[in-house]
């Protein structure tokens, strides 16, 4: 009684994987279904812009996908794209294809990879009619270097370089905001704390101002000789009531904080960046569009399948 139980087990057990092995592969020529082809048999792909692969296994995708670098493919969309068998490499049916399209002078296609799905699983030889796209690098030219810039990312390191980037111009930005701040605070108190003088006492025509007329006595004496010592003397030359130049001194000198060096610094590099950041997205919004000239360009690749 044990014995056949466990020979009914092992039975079951064997038609389980066997039942499972052939459900992985289509391998039978005499059992293939009408939707299932082998791509060795197939001379030529058409794919367009727009349109969803057919799909059984796994969801549909896009016939035509620009896999990078993705600042490019922002740039311009393949409309159709046609991929020729070159052959078999390895096996029969990892098929080898040049893929050619009608592109805009500024760019080029790079690999191409036609991606099929598999009729009963990711290794059938076998794929689904019409389940068939194109994975595709888009590149740019000569031209299209002078006309968009250079755009050659290291590859795993595009994304975190971008991040730093833009984390380094968000903390530069704080910054300098913060010390232009304080700047015009300081500038601010200290007006408000000093103001300016027009001149020393009141009804008195500042010593640059000549005679007026009418008082031959008055206000015709030379202006004073100039001294360094009488900017440090503030009662040297007051007493013909003229404006003393040693009040103006002392009221230039006795002033708290004022702008130095590393303040102008700061305040052109700031400039320099908004100037630099304001450049960068007149030419972003600005960008013309790609020429209409076209030629054939032709892309190199294998085959997957998922």
């Amino acid at each position: 009684m044990e014995l056949s139980l466990f020979t009914a087990l092992i039975t079951l057990l064997s038609l389980l994987i066997t039942r499972s092995v052939s459900a992985g592969k289509v391998t039978t020529p005499n059992n293939v279904p009408k939707n299932a082809i082998l791509l060795s048999n197939v001379e030529s792909l058409t794919l367009r812009a727009g349109k969803m692969t057919t799909s059984r296994r796994v969801s549909a995708v896009p016939q035509l996908n620009c896999v990078g670098p993705q600042e490019i493919c922002k740039f311009y969309t393949v409309d159709v794209m046609r991929c020729q068998n070159e052959g078999a490499d390895y096996d029969a049916e990892n098929i080898q294809w040049a893929c050619k399209a009608n592109l805009p002078e500024e760019f080029k296609l790079g690999g191409t990879e036609v991606a099929c799905e598999g009729y009963a699983s990711s290794d059938d030889p076998y794929v689904l009619k019409g389940s068939c796209g194109v994975n595709y690098r888009l590149l740019l030219t000569e031209k299209g270097e002078e006309k968009y810039g250079r755009h050659n990312p290291s590859p795993g390191n595009s994304d975190s370089e971008g991040q730093m980037t833009g984390f380094a111009r968000v903390v530069f930005f704080v910054i300098f905001t913060s010390v232009l701040f304080i700047i015009v605070a300081r500038l601010v108190q200290q007006c408000q704390r000093n103001p300016p003088r027009l001149g020393g006492n009141a009804g008195q025509a500042p010593w640059y101002g000549g005679g007026g007329g009418g008082d031959d006595g008055g206000n015709d004496d030379p202006p004073p000789p100039y001294d360094s010592h009488s900017f440090n003397n503030p009662d040297k030359y007051n007493t013909s009531g003229t404006r003393s130049y040693g009040t103006a001194g002392s009221s230039r000198n006795a002033g708290g904080w004022r702008p130095g060096p590393w303040t102008a610094g700061l305040t052109g590099a700031g400039l320099g960046y908004a100037l630099g950041r304001n450049q960068n997205r007149t030419q972003t919004g600005t960008r013309s569009p790609p020429s209409s000239s076209r030629y054939e360009s032709t892309g190199f690749g294998g085959t997957s399948r998922r």
